[in-house]
């Protein structure tokens, strides 16, 4: 269960990190896409249509990262 805990924990952290990095490149990608150019990038967070697709896996990420911290502290040895 030690192992299972850092896996789960690792990978709800990458998927959130992936997840994030995902949408700031569409996001600069959005705006490098503007014919008239961009005047400052900024994260569009009222695009409901892009964040439809990114809020679950930050959700599952979140999720995975909440059960590895419980297997991890759940699973502690006592001390003695």
């Amino acid at each position: 269960m030690r192992r299972a805990g850092w896996l789960l924990l690792g990978g709800g952290l990458f998927l959130c990190l992936a997840t994030f990095a995902g949408w700031v490149w569409l996001n600069a990608f959005a705006c490098g896409m503007i014919p008239t150019g961009c005047k400052g990038f900024r994260l569009r967070w009222e695009d409901s249509e892009a964040l439809s697709l990114f809020i679950p896996p930050f959700v599952v990420g979140g999720i995975l990262i909440a059960t590895g911290l419980a297997l991890r502290i759940g699973h502690r040895s006592p001390r003695r």
